[in-house]
C-alpha cells in the first residue's frame, strides 16, 4: 500500500470522505497527525524498558544524537560508578551526583580504546553499575530499547 492510499484511509476511517473540500480534509489531516504525534509522546514510556536491583537505583535516561543525560533521582550519590552500552562501551565516573548527569557518547570506549560513534552506532541497551548507593550498598540497573530483543 502507497503511503497516499494509507492516508486517505485513515480519512476515510474517521468519516472523511473524498467528496469533503479540500480544506476540510486538509484540518482533518492536521488533526489525525496531531493525535498520532500525541499518542506517540504519551506512549514515549512504553519504548524502553528499565529493571533494577533492589538498592533503588532511580536513574532517568534521555539520549541526543551525542549526548546521554542520566538524571540520578535519587537523593543520594553514587559512587564508583561503571556505564557500558551496547554491552561493549564503558564510561566511569568516581561519582555520580543527584540530577542529570551529561556525557558526551564519544566518551565511551570499547576493551581496545575505540570510542562510541553515535554518528554511526545506536545506543540499544545500557547497563549501570554503581559500587556504593544507597546505604554505600551496590547497585545495578540495565535498560534496553523496546526495539532489542
Amino acid at each position: 500500500m502507497n503511503i497516499t492510499k494509507g492516508i486517505f484511509g485513515i480519512l476515510t476511517l474517521i468519516g472523511v470522505r473524498p467528496g469533503f473540500p479540500p480544506a476540510a480534509r486538509k484540518m482533518a489531516l492536521i488533526l489525525v497527525f496531531i493525535a498520532l504525534g500525541l499518542f506517540s509522546t504519551a506512549c514515549s514510556p512504553l519504548l524502553s524498558e528499565g529493571t533494577g536491583s533492589n538498592t533503588g537505583l532511580q536513574p532517568a535516561l534521555t539520549f541526543s544524537t551525542t549526548n546521554m543525560m542520566i538524571d540520578n533521582g535519587n537523593d543520594f550519590v553514587w559512587s564508583g560508578v561503571t556505564l557500558t552500552i551496547n554491552k561493549n562501551y564503558r564510561y566511569q565516573a568516581d561519582k555520580m551526583p543527584r540530577g542529570v548527569s551529561s556525557i558526551h557518547l564519544a566518551e565511551f570506549r570499547d576493551a581496545q580504546g575505540n570510542a562510541f560513534n553515535p554518528q554511526s552506532m545506536v545506543p540499544h541497551q545500557l547497563n549501570i553499575q554503581v559500587q556504593a548507593g544507597f546505604e554505600n550498598k551496590p547497585g545495578s540497573f540495565d535498560w534496553k530499547s523496546f526495539f532489542e530483543k
